[in-house]
């Protein structure tokens, strides 16, 4: 049996579902790293804007109890991650927007990494 994988973004979006968009790159990912699978929270429960203060550190605190790994998507959520003493892999986030991730090298080498971390 797969560990029981968590993945964080930070916020609902507010734009209605499109192609192409964070989750479909998620979704991808995901399915790469051999996850069909998978829960998913955030960290801020509303859209719009947002700062470290608004975060409710025992709302992610209780959201990782019983997964196995877990997976940050973006510095953001890495930083509450580390404030709450939570380990966790970060990987970039997949909007995109995200220009690293044009990059096809740097984005198979964060799933590289990504997989040696889950495994």
């Amino acid at each position: 049996m797969k560990e029981s994988v968590l993945v964080m973004g930070i916020n609902p979006s507010s734009q209605a579902w499109r192609k192409n968009c964070s989750l479909d790159r998620l979704q991808i990912w995901m399915t790469d790293l051999g996850y069909d699978h998978y829960c998913f929270s955030n960290v801020i429960p509303y859209e719009g804007e947002y700062k470290l203060k608004d975060v409710d550190l025992e709302f992610v605190k209780e959201q990782t109890i019983g997964h196995d790994k877990i997976i940050a998507l973006g510095g953001f959520v890495s930083t509450v991650f580390r404030r709450c003493g939570i380990e966790h892999f970060k990987m970039p986030h997949p909007s995109p927007l995200n220009r690293r991730l044009n990059s096809k090298e740097y984005e198979l080498k964060m799933l590289d990494e990504c997989r040696r971390y889950l495994c």
